[in-house]
């Protein structure tokens, strides 16, 4: 896997900026605390996010927004939560405000999750929240930090700033919070390379697979970090591997007819996708690691500008 590049962006000092891809358009100034910083981690506006802060740095907030490569609000969402944990600044946070569906504006369903924490004994945070949704094929994340607001204030401020961003018209299906699966994967043995000899590659086996659709995802495992397994609607012969909280996901699910059955690895960043080698049975997360860890893609195809 590429590791993420970070490229500060000129921004128009005290003006709006509109993100050219979606039509999103994020003020100089969020609730009074002006733009500090932008970054631009794929281009061209694949993958951005912009800081505001205050003067003296107890209120902060990120916008971020990403391209949709696959999965779901409520898989990106938990993502973005199991983040916050992991930061060792913040020491274990209490989640205080529990995820809570939202419905962002110009939208008619509650198709936004948000959550809140309360960092206990860190200095100059008493609390901080994230909030994401969708806007056609883009992800809009906020990240939000205060010491002074208490939880429940958070939440509400989160909502205020999101209502700040003019976004296009359009529609997303409600969110609810990911779920576990009901029973988790069973990987065949994998002691053995079980990598697919060239002589039996099938037509299509390096050329990116289609997107994993499903109106509902759960969680099967997290493997480590931010690592974690999610299946579309508990189906047992596929799934979506994300690889931090921005849109990185190996996708593997199965081609071909019974008899001649293989299962594509697809690793998706923001504008290309990399076939790694087909696997004869459902491969399990490590194996997936390895294979990138290998540079062993067979295919690089570009997925944008899209076709």
């Amino acid at each position: 896997m590429r590791r993420r590049r970070r490229n500060r962006s000129p921004f128009p000092c005290g003006q709006p900026w509109t993100h050219v891809n979606s039509g999103i358009t994020i003020p100089a100034a969020l609730d009074e605390l002006p733009r500090v910083r932008a970054t631009s981690f794929a281009a061209p506006e694949l993958d951005i996010s912009q800081n505001f802060a205050s003067e003296d740095g107890r209120e902060s907030l990120t916008i971020q927004i990403f391209r949709n490569t696959n999965g779901s609000v409520p898989v990106w969402f938990a993502q973005a939560e199991r983040a916050i944990l992991l930061r060792a600044d913040l020491k274990n946070p209490v989640l205080a405000v529990p995820v809570t569906a939202f419905t962002p504006p110009g939208q008619s369903a509650a198709s936004g999750l948000k959550a809140v924490f309360a960092p206990e004994e860190v200095e100059g945070i008493r609390s901080t929240g994230v909030a994401l949704f969708v806007v056609g094929d883009w992800y809009v994340k906020l990240r939000a930090n205060s010491a002074s607001l208490i939880p429940s204030d958070m939440s509400g401020w989160m909502e205020g700033v999101i209502a700040e961003l003019t976004l296009p018209a359009g529609s997303a299906p409600a969110a609810a919070p990911i779920a576990d699966c009901a029973a988790r994967l069973d990987f065949p043995d994998t002691s053995a390379d079980s990598t697919l000899p060239a002589a039996m590659l099938t037509a299509g086996v390096k050329d990116a697979a289609a997107r994993i659709e499903s109106p509902r995802w759960c969680l099967d495992r997290v493997v480590r970090g931010n690592q974690a397994v999610y299946r579309p609607d508990g189906a047992s012969d596929r799934y979506l591997f994300a690889a931090g909280d921005s849109g990185k996901a190996f996708a593997v699910q199965p081609h071909g007819a019974a008899a001649t059955r293989y299962h594509s690895i697809n690793f998706l960043t923001a504008d290309r996708t990399f076939t790694l080698p087909a696997q004869a049975a459902l491969p399990p997360p490590q194996r997936l690691l390895d294979l990138a860890a290998a540079k062993r893609s067979v295919a690089a195809s570009k997925t944008w500008p899209t076709p």
